[in-house]
């Protein structure tokens, strides 16, 4: 048949090695000719086709592709029993080699989507299929448990535990359960309320139709569960050229950016060239739009992204000899706050000695640091006046501190909760510039712990509102035994950033005990890998003193290249 000016055969069967028949939709612009393919395995059903973020396969197909969209295993129109990721790797070679042999096919097979689409490219990669020439992998992840599920160590609860229900919900249609696909349509809207436990909670409709969530949060560290998830553990994938798209609010940009770092290291490895590329935009998981948690990032916020992958796979699959393709730097970020587009031969790594910084010290005016009122500042001199008494916050675990997102929201009313300790700097007399993962280190002592210590750094525009540029949480246990009272040194690894703020405007840090449901909360006085089974009654307080003297606890910035001249 044809559709949108293209030919699209429905159902094309794939039959895998073990014999399970996997369905795909098929395609083609007009002609003979043969034809590079673009094969997407997805769990959603292959007709949306990831349109909520990517142009509809009929645009691919009129730009010289023959486009292939699956469904995967147990999903949509094909047969088996899904259990995410576990068969993606097979299947996917199979599905590589075969779209290869299509009619019209010149096999060379290109894999692109993002999500789930995006891990079954590396769970394919990974096995080295002989005709897959490059994959474009987007906003996911090569290591599951690192990338996605326990990114800083805690459970991501807030995103996974809504995605268990939409994937419940779909099984219990495939069932004809109708009642059960009902409920999880409720669930996926307001799950998320402090009431709910436990994480490990028995839930039926999970329990009968996503029993995977049950696997997810029982195995809270890396084990060999993990290990079967984690696609780039060797040189396998490196041979195969890989674009990655990540966005700064995206839930697993921790994931792109360690595939992306893990792939640099590879290639240097075995001697070859740099070939991939990262694409960084000021996107959220859904959609990649101008329009991001209430800031509008202007019009060229989308990167061109639709014609950047078009230009990827003409090079690889097509050998389009492009001469700006080879002057593209490997990666091209866009930077907040100033709007544009900026290039990088690589991403900086972690506290790296040989980047540029600019450190603040954590101090107060004699006040408490509770609150944005309070006496909380940051001081770029180390050892200015203030005065050496700990700030406290009391983390009550029966109401935590929200945070649902990584969209630059305002959280200004938020930081006047008396929960958190807020440590605001003096306006910047010049423009700053941050590119890389700020680092929070904290001489403090926790009682009830072990607990949770949550950095959130905020920039503070002139009109109070204070917007969200990175998180990140550490666990810490000081005081919980009588001779192990003494104070402890905690480091708070953050996201990374790429923002330039203006003259005039603030930093501000907060710590606090929860970003609930974004981290998991923790409950308190039990380690956090070991709390998923426990009920209500088993949440508790936890208080921790930092000492914020001018000198013993600071952030650490990371500055962009071109200002590391002003390295304070």
């Amino acid at each position: 048949m044809h559709f949108g000016g293209v030919q699209l055969q429905r159902n094309a069967l794939c039959v895998l090695r073990d014999g399970t028949k996997l369905y795909a939709d098929v395609y083609c612009p007009g002609g003979t000719e043969p034809l590079p393919v673009l094969l997407m395995r997805q769990p959603y059903g292959k007709s949306l086709a990831s349109t909520v973020t990517y142009a509809h396969p009929v645009w691919y197909a009129s730009q010289g592709y023959m486009v292939v969209v699956q469904d995967v295993r147990g999903r949509g129109e094909s047969e088996g029993a899904f259990y995410p990721y576990l068969h993606e790797a097979e299947d996917g070679y199979d599905a590589v080699e075969w779209a290869a042999k299509l009619p019209r096919s010149n096999c060379k097979v290109g894999m692109y989507g993002f999500s789930y689409q995006g891990a079954t490219q590396w769970a394919a990669a990974s096995l080295q299929p002989p005709h897959l020439a490059a994959i474009a992998p987007a906003m996911c992840a090569s290591d599951m448990y690192r990338g996605a599920f326990y990114p800083r160590g805690s459970f991501a609860v807030g995103e996974l535990r809504t995605w268990a229900y939409q994937l419940a919900r779909d099984t219990a249609r495939r069932a004809g359960d109708a009642e059960a696909e009902s409920y999880c349509t409720r669930m996926m809207a307001k799950w998320g309320d402090p009431a709910q436990l436990p994480v490990r909670d028995a839930d039926d409709a999970l329990q009968r139709y996503f029993p995977a969530y049950y696997d997810w949060v029982e195995h809270p560290e890396y084990d060999a569960y993990w290990e079967q998830f984690n696609w780039l553990q060797s040189d396998a994938n490196a041979t195969v050229p890989a674009l990655l798209i990540g966005g700064w609010y995206d839930y697993i940009l921790d994931g792109t950016l360690l595939s992306f770092r893990t792939l640099q290291r590879l290639r240097k490895e075995k001697g070859e060239a740099p070939c991939d590329r990262l694409l960084i935009g000021p996107w959220d998981h859904i959609p990649w739009g101008r329009r991001t948690g209430g800031v509008d990032h202007g019009a060229t916020a989308d990167g061109d992204v639709h014609r950047e992958q078009l230009r990827w796979f003409d090079y690889w699959l097509k050998g389009k000899e492009e001469a700006s393709f080879a002057q593209v730097p490997p990666v091209r970020y866009y930077e907040l706050g100033s709007g544009e587009w900026r290039g990088a031969d690589a991403l900086p790594e972690p506290r790296s000695a040989n980047e540029g910084k600019r450190t603040l010290y954590l101090g107060n005016d004699g006040r408490p640091a509770n609150g944005s009122l309070g006496g909380g500042k940051l001081s770029a001199d180390r050892g200015a006046p203030s005065v050496d008494i700990p700030d406290v916050f009391v983390y009550d675990a029966r109401l935590p501190m929200g945070m649902d997102s990584y969209l630059p929201v305002d959280r200004s009313a938020a930081q006047e909760r008396y929960e958190i300790l807020v440590y605001t700097g003096e306006p910047l007399t010049e423009a700053l510039s941050l590119y890389g993962a700020p680092t929070v280190a904290v001489r403090c002592q926790a009682l009830g712990g072990p607990t949770d210590l949550v950095a959130v750094l905020t920039a503070v525009d002139p009109d109070g509102a204070a917007r969200l540029l990175s998180v990140g949480r550490a666990e810490i246990d000081s005081g919980a035994r009588p001779a192990d009272d003494g104070p402890c040194e905690a480091t708070v690894p953050m996201r990374m950033t790429a923002a330039r703020l203006p003259a005039g405007a603030r930093l501000r840090l907060e710590l606090t005990g929860s970003a609930f449901p974004l981290f998991a909360r923790h409950m308190n006085g039990v380690r956090l890998a070991e709390q998923f089974g426990l009920g209500p009654e088993h949440l508790h307080m936890a208080t921790v003193a930092v000492r914020a003297n001018g000198t013993s606890s600071f952030l650490e910035l990371p500055l962009a290249p071109d200002t590391h001249n002003h390295n304070e």
